[in-house]
């Protein structure tokens, strides 16, 4: 495949990438802007191809969410990357979905149920959660598949298994549409449908692999060097993940950004929400404010990211507010949707773009992703952990979209 076109643009130079990073989007120049116009390029390609094989089905899918399901509108684009997430299910998880018992799988949703309604038994769920994960889930990915065709049976069996997982839940939505549109289907074209987003995603793996499998390669190197001595965590699935489901989140955040960006520029006010890994070793000694739900910088450290962050946006009429953690993430969002006339700009590691994006999709927030340019935070992607970057010059761009009068 011919790689693109190869960009003019240039951003100030940043830290040089490290080897130990699980991704990096800085590559070999220093800093990102290769990268956002590597995905642009890239995006169009993977929107085409998807188009050439699902475009029959992807005229027919729009009318029954929107008519069905009462389901506001969406993109083209976003319904085509739909399509790539069911085929990234069936070839990477349904394996795993029918070799695991049905009382596994049971008990990892009634586990997930609990601790999302009761926050006070995080503690003593998650340790449960992690022995599941490690015993019973993870060790059943990559499990072949049981021959034959595709059918809807074996669609609900891996929707379950993906939600008991705890890390697919906006995900699992999007694929209980695609259920309910199979089902309306004869059980030959369905399976047809399903065997075409499985064709899709094996393409695109290839594809992607060679685009984009520059900026993902501390993956391999980090799920042999730290997986293996970490034991029994409750992030172990989603820190397992391939490069492909890295490279899946990349083009799922530039289409979804086209998707939004209409709705985003007519918004009057603008918000950015940056994660609190940031601020790295400045953490310890960080004097942000706090006043509910929102947390936002003080200025107490000169050489903190988020200070400079925080600082710039100031100057272009948008505010800065810290996120402490992912999970956390819903309850941010609440603000933010009784606010229609905000347009919310989330930088985020690049596994939680999609969800993240599905989620104030779902909420009609209008808004935009910036992914960071490096994971480093200590609970997931760093021994010590290190301050994670964004490229500012994107940040700017994006979150300065023309703003409605």
């Amino acid at each position: 495949m011919q790689g693109p076109p190869q960009s003019g643009t240039l951003a100030a130079a940043g830290n040089p990438p490290s080897p130990e990073l699980v991704y990096d989007l800085r590559r070999s120049q220093g800093n990102s802007e290769g990268y956002f116009h590597d995905i642009s390029w890239f995006s169009d390609v993977v929107l085409a191809g998807i188009e050439v094989r699902a475009g029959a089905m992807l005229k027919r899918y729009p009318d029954f969410v929107q008519g069905e399901l009462r389901e506001p509108p969406r993109s083209h684009g976003e319904y085509a990357m739909e399509v790539l997430t069911l085929g990234m299910a069936l070839v990477r998880y349904l394996g795993a979905a029918e070799s695991t018992p049905r009382w596994q799988i049971g008990l990892a949703r009634a586990l997930y149920a609990a601790r999302r309604r009761w926050a006070w038994t995080k503690p003593a769920i998650d340790p449960l959660r992690a022995a599941m994960g490690r015993s019973f889930l993870a060790p059943r990915i990559g499990s072949k598949s049981a021959a034959g065709p595709y059918a809807l049976d074996r669609l609900a069996r891996l929707i379950a298994w993906l939600h008991a997982t705890g890390e697919f839940e906006q995900e699992t939505l999007r694929l209980k549409n695609w259920q309910s549109f199979l089902d309306t289907l004869s059980a030959a074209d369905a399976a047809k449908a399903m065997n075409s987003a499985s064709e899709i995603f094996a393409w695109f793996q290839a594809e992607a692999a060679e685009i984009l499998g520059g900026y993902t390669e501390g993956v391999d190197g980090f799920l042999a060097r730290e997986m293996p001595r970490r034991g029994c965590r409750e992030d172990l699935l989603f820190c397992s993940r391939p490069p492909v489901e890295y490279h899946l989140n990349m083009v799922a955040a530039e289409v979804m950004n086209r998707g939004l960006r209409a709705d985003f520029e007519q918004t009057r006010k603008r918000a950015i929400l940056v994660p609190a890994c940031m601020r790295g070793a400045h953490a310890a000694s960080c004097q942000a404010q706090v006043d509910g739900v929102d947390m936002t910088c003080t200025a107490c450290d000169p050489a903190c990211a988020v200070n400079r962050i925080t600082q710039e946006m100031h100057s272009v009429g948008a505010r800065v507010y810290l996120v402490p953690h992912s999970a956390g993430f819903s309850r941010w969002l609440e603000r933010w949707q009784r606010e229609p006339e905000t347009g919310v700009t989330a930088v985020a590691c690049m596994l939680n773009i999609l969800p993240g994006g599905y989620e104030m999709r779902a909420r009609q927030i209008a808004s935009q992703c910036v992914p960071l340019d490096y994971p480093g935070c200590r609970k997931h992607w760093h021994r010590e952990g290190i301050p994670t970057g964004v490229n500012g010059e994107q940040l700017v761009r994006i979150a300065t979209l023309p703003a409605a009068s």
